[in-house]
């Protein structure tokens, strides 16, 4: 089996930053402030400003969530990565050592 431990390191660093994106977008959408009275002082305008508050909330979490989801990810790509290289260099290693130990 052939494993790019390279590319897996590359998709790993890709994860990271598009969780810093999503935790950039998070953070740029929780600073635009819902005032209560921005769509009316009236009951339906009440309303339709809750609705907006909470769905608003729920994209900021669900940003937060992605953004731990991809870094996750990623770093499990990095730790895939260093397994298979260190697999790899143990292996070699064990090989070379058959090998000059069956000549002797």
């Amino acid at each position: 089996m052939f494993v790019d431990a390279d590319l897996l390191h590359s998709g790993g660093g890709e994860s990271h930053r598009a969780g810093d994106y999503a935790q950039d977008g998070a953070d740029r959408l929780s600073r635009g402030p819902l005032m209560s009275e921005m769509f009316g002082a009236f009951a339906a305008a009440d309303a339709f400003h809750d609705a907006v508050n909470s769905a608003h909330s729920q994209h900021v979490r669900s940003l937060q969530a992605h953004r731990e989801a991809l870094a996750g990810l990623g770093s499990k790509a990095y730790l895939a990565a260093a397994g298979f290289t260190d697999m790899d260099d143990r292996n070699a290693a064990a090989l070379l050592a058959v090998r000059w130990s069956s000549g002797t």
